[in-house]
């Protein structure tokens, strides 16, 4: 018998416009059978929306790729926080990891617009735009990347800015060392001052041009799509064209 996170997996993985009905058969055996709590909280789980269903069929149907794009996005948070703390050869890295992520999410976006094809759903630059944004946006926080991995998003994830550089704190001073005089103190307190006055202006700045960059990645895809979408429509009407020139010359001949 199935155990009721089975259960509700499956609420997860059926067509989309099957989810509610489903859902409900399911809050209602749970209370027929005496488990009214169990039956509440299946009944407040949500339907998903279409961005989020298609993401939750990639995380079922292609879970390497998702993997892929759940260790990238670890690694860019991690070397988003090195850059912050200036550890190491950070620009590189963060560089390569940005990178990473973008390849694994273009990738995921792709396989999206065959599952949505195969589901017979309309596809659109804009879904697309939706299920590539909750994906980086997902990808790097706590919540999203839980719900990714289960496949159990129910709505689009929005992006919360530089989710790495929330809660960091700058490397504190070892313990034991002998207090340091009045003036050599005050020195101290100046360049500690000076430091985190640069810290913030480098966080505001990394969380305007991350904003800006995932923009430009997004209209770039967009471009992408939209000028393989104008080829292929082209290929066809010049098919087209081609027959009519045929039918044409035999009709003349």
């Amino acid at each position: 018998m199935a155990t009721l996170d089975q259960e509700v997996d499956r609420l997860f993985e059926l067509p989309l416009e099957e989810f509610t009905a489903a859902r409900n058969d399911l809050a209602g055996r749970l209370k027929s059978e005496g488990d009214a709590a169990a039956a509440e909280e299946v009944k407040r789980l949500t339907k998903p929306s279409v961005a989020a269903w298609t993401i939750n069929q990639l995380s079922r149907q292609r879970t390497d790729a998702v993997g892929a794009l759940l260790a990238a996005g670890a690694k860019l948070r991690e070397t988003q926080e090195r850059a912050l703390q200036s550890k190491g050869d950070a620009g590189n890295a963060l560089r390569q990891a940005q990178e990473d992520e973008r390849q694994a999410i273009r990738a995921l976006t792709q396989e999206a617009q065959h599952i949505l094809e195969d589901a017979g759903r309309p596809v659109s630059s804009t879904l697309l735009d939706r299920v590539s944004s909750t994906l980086r946006a997902a990808a790097v926080s706590d919540g999203g990347r839980a719900a990714l991995e289960a496949g159990r998003l129910s709505g689009d994830v929005k992006p919360s800015g530089f989710d790495a550089l929330g809660g960091l704190e700058l490397a504190k001073a070892p313990r034991g060392r002998p207090a340091p005089a009045r003036d050599e103190l005050a020195e101290r307190r100046r360049e500690k001052k000076e430091r985190e006055q640069k810290r913030r202006e480098l966080r505001d700045r990394a969380r305007t041009l991350a904003t800006e960059a995932a923009e430009a990645e997004h209209q770039a895809d967009r471009a992408e799509r939209e000028a393989v979408a104008a080829r292929t429509s082209a290929e066809k009407k010049r098919r087209a064209a081609d027959r009519a020139e045929q039918e044409l010359e035999e009709l003349e001949s």
